[in-house]
């Protein structure tokens, strides 16, 4: 990778990648992509990264939470840290409209994965017979049974794919995720409360607060789509750069494609400035 290039720790593995800049290929994805979030999201860190030692990453196969969290990155990267949206107060005798403003930074760090003790009062978390299962048992003596052990793994991507559609995805996503299958309800809370602990879930409400009335109206925020539609939106204008690239200096789709978005912003500075004059 280049010298451009930028580091992130994951915050569920702790593994670092790399993420090298955005080239005109990946505009082309985002621009054009029909597999949905979940999909794009895999292919953006599929093509831009590896981890510090060059190894390519099974994105898939990786916590949920450690691919939304680059999404996170990647935006901080291309566009800012700053989130602002408009809202609208949810009070009928207000309906004042007003800017939601934070940072993704913070946000993170609000999110970041805390050690399960503190769900995990009376129980032991040991690591698990396979690798990145764990399991989950009552720590006093005199309760050994098996029925009161349950075994899980981090929910990933591809759990998440190969459930999308499915009538019971909760269900359905909790069988792939837990040992036995079908746990008692209790266990299966204890287990998914760690596994939260462990592996926050990003999409979440968010209180804004009306200026007006200081009415707190819950917003859903939703980083890993927000932050690709923000993606979507600045990579719309690839198309306009090739056709301008290729009528000013005469370079193929290919060539012009594969320049760093930076570089490929000051070419076109250039162009439509000698346009200009």
């Amino acid at each position: 990778m280049s010298g451009e290039e930028n580091h992130f720790r994951l915050p569920v593995s702790g593994r670092v990648v790399c993420v090298r800049p955005l080239c005109g290929t990946e505009d082309l994805l985002l621009a054009e992509s029909s597999i949905g979030d979940l999909g794009l999201a895999i292919r953006l860190a599929d093509n831009l990264t590896r981890d510090i030692e060059g190894v390519v990453l099974d994105w898939g196969g990786l916590a949920v939470t450690d691919l939304d969290a680059f999404v996170v990155f990647l935006r901080q990267m291309l566009i800012g840290d700053r989130i602002q949206a408009d809202v609208k107060c949810g009070a009928p005798e207000c309906g004042q409209r007003f800017d939601l403003n934070f940072g993704l930074h913070q946000f993170l760090a609000h999110h970041a994965p805390s050690p399960p003790t503190r769900v995990c009062r009376g129980w032991l978390l040991q690591p698990g017979q396979e690798p990145g299962w764990y399991q989950l048992a009552p720590a006093s003596a005199e309760a050994e049974s098996l029925s009161e052990r349950v075994s899980f793994r981090l929910p990933t991507p591809n759990d998440q794919l190969a459930v999308r559609g499915e009538p019971n995805a909760e269900d359905e996503l909790a069988r792939r995720c837990l040992q036995p299958a079908w746990v008692p309800a209790r266990l299966r809370h204890r287990a998914e409360a760690v596994m939260e602990a462990m592996a926050p879930c990003l999409a979440c409400e968010l209180q804004a607060v009306c200026p007006e009335c200081g009415l707190a109206t819950p917003i859903y925020f939703e980083p890993r789509h927000f932050c690709l539609r923000e993606l979507r939106d600045r990579a719309a204008s690839v198309y306009a750069d090739v056709d301008l690239l290729a009528r000013r200096y005469h370079w193929s789709e290919d060539q012009i494609l594969a320049l760093p978005r930076t570089r490929r912003a000051a070419y076109v500075g250039l162009a439509r400035s000698a346009e200009s004059n």
